[in-house]
């Protein structure tokens, strides 16, 4: 039986006792990250830290790295947890390579109310749909335009005249590098590289809260004051088409970073948040 601890590229060490696997100070947040937070208006950045790989995470990648037998994901979604629209279940097919990283969503539970300081992330603990913070949340009479809802996803029908779109596309396709730790970029020659510089690949990709997003939510609800997030998770998910449009399928947390509030207050707020991860 192994540990549910290991992560990739640590060293194990064998307990023939008991037969278990056990990691001495092993990488706990999965792969290595660094996510930015930068004010979109100034470019200042407000918040650097590490994001960790969620449980349902470690299933994906587990599944992809090794194309597991008989594998079904364990872990909930967020299309039957908050029964958003036009939700069907997944064939092993569309959650093989069809189930990719391309939406992200926000909430609240990262961080005290008032306060700065954030709490650390579980990967048992993925943002609950009580505490997702919509994207848009529009009247039922003024729906999304076709062009709006090519970014906004996981329509649901609130049953109050409002509709709340919880999940938004990522702003471009991500960008990938070979490249030493110095920038230089390696080659079809790495494997007979003699310095000792460590080469890696890495994957990065940018998403932004705008001035239109979240906000309305607090607006129609319980009041701009309460307006803010202070978590944000990449999730994973396949595409379906319904009356022609795109809803995703399988929504379930890749990653997860908490951080103190950013608060809606401000009309006029906006953040670019931008993910490096290294493999």
């Amino acid at each position: 039986m192994i540990n549910d601890k290991i992560s990739l590229g640590e060293d194990i060490s064998l307990d023939s006792a008991t037969e278990y696997m056990s990691i001495q100070d092993g990488r706990k947040d999965g792969l290595d990250t660094l996510v930015t937070i930068q004010d979109k208006r100034t470019g200042e950045v407000v918040f650097k830290g590490k994001n960790r790989t969620m449980i349902s995470g470690s299933e994906f990648m587990a599944y992809h790295v090794f194309r597991l037998n008989n594998f079904n994901f364990t872990t909930p979604t967020y299309n039957t947890q908050i029964g958003l629209d036009h939700t069907v279940s997944g064939s092993q097919n569309d959650l093989g390579s069809n189930y990719v990283t391309q939406v992200f969503c926000v909430g609240t539970s990262g961080c005290n109310r008032e306060s700065a300081i954030w709490y650390p992330v579980s990967n048992k603990k993925w943002i609950a749909p009580s505490e997702l913070v919509p994207f848009q949340y529009v009247p039922s009479n003024k729906d999304l335009t076709a062009l709006q809802r090519e970014t906004y996803f996981g329509r649901k029908e609130m049953g109050n005249q409002y509709i709340a779109y919880y999940f938004k596309k990522f702003d471009s396709n991500p960008i990938y590098k070979k490249q030493y730790e110095d920038g230089t970029p390696w080659n079809a020659s790495i494997f007979e590289d003699n310095s000792e510089a460590n080469a890696q690949m890495s994957v990065t990709t940018t998403m932004t809260i705008t001035k239109d997003d979240c906000r309305d939510y607090f607006i129609n609800t319980t009041g701009i004051n309460d307006g803010r997030f202070n978590c944000l998770s990449l999730c994973l998910a396949w595409t379906d088409v319904f009356d022609g449009f795109t809803y995703y399928q399988d929504i379930r947390p890749l990653t997860r970073i908490n951080f103190p509030n950013k608060f809606l207050n401000d009309l006029t707020s906006e953040w670019l948040v931008t993910y490096h991860i290294y493999f």
